[in-house]
Protein backbone atom coordinates (compact mmCIF):
# COMPACT_ATOMS: atom_id res chain seq x y z
CA UNK A 1 0.00 0.00 0.00
CA UNK A 2 1.20 3.51 -0.72
CA UNK A 3 3.65 2.29 -3.39
CA UNK A 4 1.45 3.03 -6.36
CA UNK A 5 0.29 -0.57 -6.60
CA UNK A 6 -3.32 -1.59 -6.60
CA UNK A 7 -4.87 -2.64 -3.29
CA UNK A 8 -6.99 -5.17 -5.12
CA UNK A 9 -7.64 -6.47 -8.62
CA UNK A 10 -8.49 -3.57 -10.88
CA UNK A 11 -8.49 -1.05 -8.01
CA UNK A 12 -5.85 1.58 -7.36
CA UNK A 13 -6.64 3.96 -4.55
CA UNK A 14 -3.46 6.08 -4.80
CA UNK A 15 -4.34 9.72 -4.68
CA UNK A 16 -7.82 9.36 -3.27
CA UNK A 17 -8.51 12.16 -0.83
CA UNK A 18 -8.70 10.84 2.70
CA UNK A 19 -9.90 11.98 6.07
CA UNK A 20 -7.89 11.29 9.21
CA UNK A 21 -9.21 10.70 12.64
CA UNK A 22 -7.37 9.83 15.82
CA UNK A 23 -8.45 6.57 17.35
CA UNK A 24 -7.79 5.36 20.84
CA UNK A 25 -7.81 1.67 21.64
CA UNK A 26 -5.67 -1.10 23.03
CA UNK A 27 -4.47 -4.03 21.04
CA UNK A 28 -5.04 -7.69 21.93
CA UNK A 29 -2.11 -7.68 24.34
CA UNK A 30 -3.40 -4.70 26.29
CA UNK A 31 -0.67 -2.38 25.02
CA UNK A 32 -1.30 1.24 24.12
CA UNK A 33 1.29 1.73 21.39
CA UNK A 34 -1.21 1.90 18.54
CA UNK A 35 -1.55 4.61 15.93
CA UNK A 36 -4.42 6.19 14.12
CA UNK A 37 -5.78 4.68 10.93
CA UNK A 38 -6.40 6.70 7.80
CA UNK A 39 -10.07 6.54 6.88
CA UNK A 40 -11.52 7.06 3.40
CA UNK A 41 -15.09 7.78 2.52
CA UNK A 42 -15.52 4.41 0.87
CA UNK A 43 -12.01 2.94 0.98
CA UNK A 44 -9.11 2.80 3.43
CA UNK A 45 -5.51 3.53 2.54
CA UNK A 46 -2.35 4.37 4.52
CA UNK A 47 0.42 6.23 2.72
CA UNK A 48 4.00 5.71 3.96
CA UNK A 49 4.95 9.35 3.82
CA UNK A 50 2.38 10.14 6.48
CA UNK A 51 3.22 9.69 10.14
CA UNK A 52 0.34 8.30 12.13
CA UNK A 53 -0.31 10.05 15.45
CA UNK A 54 0.00 8.22 18.74
CA UNK A 55 -3.31 7.25 20.31
CA UNK A 56 -4.42 7.49 23.91
CA UNK A 57 -6.61 4.79 25.43
CA UNK A 58 -8.02 7.19 28.00
CA UNK A 59 -9.95 9.07 25.31
CA UNK A 60 -11.16 5.97 23.49
CA UNK A 61 -14.70 5.91 22.20
CA UNK A 62 -16.60 2.82 21.07
CA UNK A 63 -16.69 4.09 17.47
CA UNK A 64 -12.95 4.80 17.31
CA UNK A 65 -11.57 1.28 17.40
CA UNK A 66 -8.40 0.77 15.39
CA UNK A 67 -8.84 -2.99 15.22
CA UNK A 68 -12.35 -2.51 13.84
CA UNK A 69 -10.91 -0.11 11.24
CA UNK A 70 -8.40 -2.77 10.23
CA UNK A 71 -11.16 -5.35 9.87
CA UNK A 72 -13.10 -2.87 7.76
CA UNK A 73 -10.04 -2.44 5.55
CA UNK A 74 -9.86 -6.23 5.16
CA UNK A 75 -13.50 -6.40 4.09
CA UNK A 76 -12.99 -3.60 1.58
CA UNK A 77 -9.97 -5.40 0.15
CA UNK A 78 -12.15 -8.50 -0.31
CA UNK A 79 -14.66 -6.44 -2.27
CA UNK A 80 -17.34 -6.44 0.41
CA UNK A 81 -19.90 -3.64 0.51
CA UNK A 82 -19.39 -2.54 4.12
CA UNK A 83 -22.50 -0.37 3.92
CA UNK A 84 -24.64 -3.48 3.49
CA UNK A 85 -26.84 -4.14 6.52
CA UNK A 86 -25.18 -7.51 7.17
CA UNK A 87 -21.67 -6.03 7.25
CA UNK A 88 -22.34 -2.66 8.86
CA UNK A 89 -21.41 -3.81 12.37
CA UNK A 90 -19.13 -6.68 11.34
CA UNK A 91 -15.84 -4.82 11.99
CA UNK A 92 -16.81 -4.17 15.62
CA UNK A 93 -18.02 -7.76 16.10
CA UNK A 94 -14.83 -9.24 14.67
CA UNK A 95 -12.70 -6.87 16.78
CA UNK A 96 -14.50 -8.03 19.94
CA UNK A 97 -14.04 -11.66 18.87
CA UNK A 98 -10.28 -11.36 18.46
CA UNK A 99 -9.90 -9.43 21.70
CA UNK A 100 -11.67 -12.26 23.50
CA UNK A 101 -8.99 -14.55 22.12
CA UNK A 102 -6.15 -12.32 23.27
CA UNK A 103 -6.80 -12.26 27.04
CA UNK A 104 -4.53 -15.25 27.55
CA UNK A 105 -1.45 -13.10 27.02
CA UNK A 106 -2.06 -11.44 30.39
CA UNK A 107 -2.93 -14.48 32.52
CA UNK A 108 -1.52 -14.75 36.05
CA UNK A 109 -2.06 -18.39 37.11
CA UNK A 110 -1.54 -17.60 40.79
CA UNK A 111 -4.71 -15.49 40.74
CA UNK A 112 -6.73 -18.36 39.27
CA UNK A 113 -5.52 -21.42 41.18
CA UNK A 114 -6.89 -21.22 44.72
CA UNK A 115 -5.15 -23.86 46.83
CA UNK A 116 -6.02 -25.67 50.06
CA UNK A 117 -3.76 -27.63 52.39
CA UNK A 118 -4.49 -31.34 52.17
CA UNK A 119 -3.04 -34.73 53.09
CA UNK A 120 -4.44 -36.28 49.90
CA UNK A 121 -1.81 -38.08 47.84
CA UNK A 122 -4.00 -39.90 45.30
CA UNK A 123 -4.65 -39.11 41.66
CA UNK A 124 -7.12 -36.30 40.92
CA UNK A 125 -8.56 -36.12 37.39
CA UNK A 126 -10.72 -33.38 35.87
CA UNK A 127 -11.83 -34.58 32.45
CA UNK A 128 -13.94 -33.36 29.56
CA UNK A 129 -13.01 -29.67 29.75
CA UNK A 130 -14.26 -27.94 26.60
CA UNK A 131 -11.79 -25.45 25.15
CA UNK A 132 -11.30 -23.20 22.13
CA UNK A 133 -8.19 -21.42 20.97
CA UNK A 134 -6.72 -19.77 17.88
CA UNK A 135 -4.26 -21.32 15.46
CA UNK A 136 -1.41 -18.77 15.26
CA UNK A 137 -0.62 -19.78 11.68
CA UNK A 138 -4.03 -18.91 10.20
CA UNK A 139 -5.93 -17.22 13.06
CA UNK A 140 -8.63 -19.86 12.71
CA UNK A 141 -10.36 -21.53 15.64
CA UNK A 142 -9.52 -24.96 16.98
CA UNK A 143 -11.02 -26.65 19.98
CA UNK A 144 -12.11 -29.84 21.66
CA UNK A 145 -11.62 -31.42 25.08
CA UNK A 146 -8.82 -31.25 27.62
CA UNK A 147 -8.29 -33.84 30.36
CA UNK A 148 -6.18 -32.90 33.37
CA UNK A 149 -4.74 -34.96 36.20
CA UNK A 150 -2.41 -34.37 39.13
CA UNK A 151 -1.12 -36.04 42.28
CA UNK A 152 -1.19 -33.64 45.25
CA UNK A 153 1.81 -32.99 47.44
CA UNK A 154 0.44 -31.09 50.42
CA UNK A 155 -1.97 -28.91 48.42
CA UNK A 156 -5.10 -29.40 46.35
CA UNK A 157 -6.88 -26.88 44.15
CA UNK A 158 -10.55 -26.00 43.81
CA UNK A 159 -11.96 -28.20 41.04
CA UNK A 160 -13.49 -25.27 39.09
CA UNK A 161 -10.09 -23.56 38.96
CA UNK A 162 -8.69 -26.14 36.56
CA UNK A 163 -11.21 -25.38 33.76
CA UNK A 164 -10.67 -21.67 34.51
CA UNK A 165 -6.93 -22.08 33.99
CA UNK A 166 -7.49 -24.02 30.76
CA UNK A 167 -9.86 -21.39 29.36
CA UNK A 168 -7.61 -18.51 30.38
CA UNK A 169 -4.48 -19.96 28.78
CA UNK A 170 -6.36 -21.06 25.65
CA UNK A 171 -7.61 -17.50 25.00
CA UNK A 172 -4.74 -16.52 22.69
CA UNK A 173 -3.14 -17.62 19.43
CA UNK A 174 -1.09 -20.67 20.46
CA UNK A 175 -0.39 -24.06 18.93
CA UNK A 176 -1.99 -27.02 20.69
CA UNK A 177 1.39 -28.56 21.53
CA UNK A 178 2.41 -25.49 23.49
CA UNK A 179 -1.02 -25.00 25.06
CA UNK A 180 -0.86 -28.28 26.99
CA UNK A 181 2.70 -27.51 28.08
CA UNK A 182 1.76 -24.03 29.31
CA UNK A 183 -1.14 -25.46 31.34
CA UNK A 184 1.11 -28.06 32.95
CA UNK A 185 3.90 -25.60 33.70
CA UNK A 186 1.51 -23.04 35.21
CA UNK A 187 -0.08 -25.65 37.47
CA UNK A 188 3.28 -27.03 38.59
CA UNK A 189 4.62 -23.56 39.43
CA UNK A 190 1.64 -22.57 41.60
CA UNK A 191 0.33 -25.79 43.17
CA UNK A 192 3.63 -27.71 43.25
CA UNK A 193 2.12 -31.22 43.05
CA UNK A 194 4.12 -34.44 42.75
CA UNK A 195 3.26 -34.30 39.07
CA UNK A 196 0.57 -33.45 36.54
CA UNK A 197 -0.56 -34.61 33.11
CA UNK A 198 -2.54 -32.79 30.41
CA UNK A 199 -4.17 -34.37 27.37
CA UNK A 200 -5.85 -32.28 24.66
CA UNK A 201 -7.91 -33.66 21.78
CA UNK A 202 -8.75 -30.97 19.27
CA UNK A 203 -10.18 -30.36 15.82
CA UNK A 204 -8.68 -27.54 13.80
CA UNK A 205 -10.52 -25.33 11.33
CA UNK A 206 -7.22 -24.67 9.54
CA UNK A 207 -7.25 -28.37 8.60
CA UNK A 208 -11.02 -28.68 8.12
CA UNK A 209 -11.96 -25.66 5.97
CA UNK A 210 -8.75 -24.95 4.01
CA UNK A 211 -5.72 -26.76 2.71
CA UNK A 212 -6.32 -30.51 2.94
CA UNK A 213 -10.03 -30.08 3.85
CA UNK A 214 -10.16 -32.91 6.39
CA UNK A 215 -12.86 -32.00 8.96
CA UNK A 216 -12.77 -35.47 10.54
CA UNK A 217 -9.10 -35.19 11.56
CA UNK A 218 -8.39 -34.71 15.25
CA UNK A 219 -5.11 -34.02 17.00
CA UNK A 220 -4.07 -35.37 20.41
CA UNK A 221 -1.29 -33.82 22.47
CA UNK A 222 -0.10 -35.04 25.87
CA UNK A 223 2.37 -33.48 28.26
CA UNK A 224 3.62 -34.97 31.54
CA UNK A 225 5.41 -33.46 34.48
CA UNK A 226 6.98 -34.91 37.63
CA UNK A 227 5.93 -38.36 38.69
CA UNK A 228 3.92 -38.94 35.49
CA UNK A 229 7.18 -38.85 33.53
CA UNK A 230 8.66 -41.50 35.79
CA UNK A 231 5.89 -44.00 36.50
CA UNK A 232 3.76 -45.46 33.71
CA UNK A 233 1.19 -46.78 36.21
CA UNK A 234 -0.01 -43.26 36.95
CA UNK A 235 -0.49 -42.55 33.25
CA UNK A 236 -2.54 -45.72 32.83
CA UNK A 237 -4.67 -44.81 35.85
CA UNK A 238 -5.20 -41.36 34.34
CA UNK A 239 -6.39 -42.88 31.03
CA UNK A 240 -8.81 -45.18 32.87
CA UNK A 241 -10.21 -42.22 34.81
CA UNK A 242 -10.87 -40.35 31.55
CA UNK A 243 -12.81 -43.32 30.18
CA UNK A 244 -14.84 -43.63 33.37
CA UNK A 245 -15.50 -39.89 33.37
CA UNK A 246 -16.96 -40.10 29.86
CA UNK A 247 -19.51 -42.63 31.16
CA UNK A 248 -20.62 -40.36 33.98
CA UNK A 249 -24.21 -39.19 33.62
CA UNK A 250 -25.82 -36.78 36.07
Amino acid sequence: MGNGKSLGAGRNLQGIKQKRKEVSVRNGNGHQDLSAVATLEGRLEVFPEEILPVVHRETAAPHSDRLAEIVKLLLVELGVDVANQHFRETPERVARFYREFAGGFCVRPETILKTFRSEARELVVVSGIDFFSLCPHHLLVYGGRIHFGYIPNGQIVGVSKIPRLVHALAARPIIQEELVSSIADAFMSVVKPSGCIVKAIGKHDCVAVRGVHCPAVSMTTVTKRGIFEQERLHVEEFDRAITEGQRCVR
